[in-house]
């Protein structure tokens, strides 16, 4: 049983899906040095000819990762397929045009074991680049006061997560389907029903996401369509644990 999956989620990404594949490689290197197995599962959903090529035929893939071919066309739901077919206890998230600094996961367990299964871990940096150049440090709500309330508008931590299997399989990513509902943002969504659930959001000291930002993507498709974030638990009004 491998010690962590790492979930690579796969669309139209061409190219770009080779060199985040060798960005992944990097943390399973490093994992190694360390005595840890990472398992790679690659969800593609719905993806074009040229990505299928690239992932189902990368180098990188060895005995024992997982390539699922998937009919979603929602984020979220890809994510749950990764979860599903995951085999080791500690689950970790990837976009497939997105790196990570190499001690990513290796950290990130480190930090969910400290903590144990109430709490989820965040790279402690991102730094975008692309259309948009800057660079920020997530909230650890382990250390730092910060206001719930900001949540309702602003969302302090990234879709790049790491926790237990168990806190994905009891807390799944809901659909959006922002064409049809008006809802989006299936990360932000998540993280907020982590908060409501009672956990908190921590970060892997040292570590740092490096996010591409392009001038068409979901994000922005989302954000010009004024999309929402579904109803749900943080929003009922019931008091946090």
């Amino acid at each position: 049983m491998p010690d962590i999956s790492l979930i690579m989620n796969f669309h139209a990404e061409g190219v770009q899906a080779h060199w985040s594949l060798l960005g992944f490689q990097r943390m399973r290197d490093h994992a190694l040095r360390c005595n840890l197995n990472v398992q790679l599962i690659a969800v593609l959903d719905r993806s074009d000819a040229d990505t299928r090529r690239m992932v189902s035929g990368h180098p990188v893939l060895c005995a024992g990762d997982k390539v699922l071919e998937v009919e979603h066309g929602d984020l979220g739901l890809s994510r749950n397929a990764g979860v599903a077919s995951a085999d080791a206890l500690h689950v970790g998230f990837l976009d497939g045009d997105d790196y990570c600094s190499a001690n990513w996961l290796v950290e990130a367990l480190r930090a969910a074991t400290a903590a144990g299964h109430r709490i989820v871990v965040h790279p402690e940096y991102t730094l975008s680049h692309g259309t948009c150049q800057l660079i920020g440090r997530s909230v650890d709500q382990l250390v730092e006061d910060y206001p719930l309330d900001s949540c309702f508008k602003h969302h302090p931590w990234v879709s790049v997560v790491f926790a237990a299997k168990s806190v994905f399989l009891e807390i799944p990513y809901r659909e959006t389907r922002v064409l049809e509902t008006g809802y989006g943002y299936e990360d932000w969504d998540w993280n907020l029903q982590v908060v409501a659930s009672g956990r908190k959001h921590t970060l892997a000291a040292q570590t740092c996401l490096f996010y591409r930002r392009k001038d068409q993507s979901m994000l922005v498709a989302m954000n010009a369509r004024k999309a929402l974030v579904r109803p749900g638990p943080f929003f009922d009004g019931r008091p946090f644990d």
